[in-house]
């Protein structure tokens, strides 16, 4: 049973972070990656707040639903494609947004974690 909530969750967090990022694709080699960055930080708060959660549950949703929603090789990608095309300004605010704001999500995530499930 465990097995097949890890999959469901697995597909539900591939999907959002696909859908997501077709209706909000960049573009150009320069515009922000607003698609990735979204998923990436809302990510980062569900992991916070999973981190709460009985023990099963932080495997199926911390690395079934959070692991396939947010993406290093995508953050990777929209940096890589920056850079190459020579928009630093771009590529480090995007780099500094993602990680001020994963760390900032996750950090309200695990407050609510913690009020939600203690």
């Amino acid at each position: 049973m465990n097995l097949m909530l890890f999959i469901i969750a697995a597909a539900v967090g591939g999907f959002v972070r696909f859908a997501v990022e077709y209706y909000l694709p960049p573009v150009g080699t320069s515009a922000f990656p607003r698609g990735t960055l979204l998923v990436n930080i809302f990510g980062a708060f569900l992991l916070g707040i999973v981190l709460a959660s009985p023990g099963e549950w932080q495997v199926i949703l911390g690395i079934g639903l959070c692991g396939a929603l947010t993406t290093f090789s995508g953050v990777s990608l929209q940096l890589h494609r920056r850079l190459t095309a020579g928009a630093y300004r771009p590529a480090m605010i995007y780099a500094v947004t993602l990680l001020t704001g994963g760390l900032v999500a996750a950090g309200i995530g695990m407050i609510l974690g913690r009020y939600l499930f203690n």
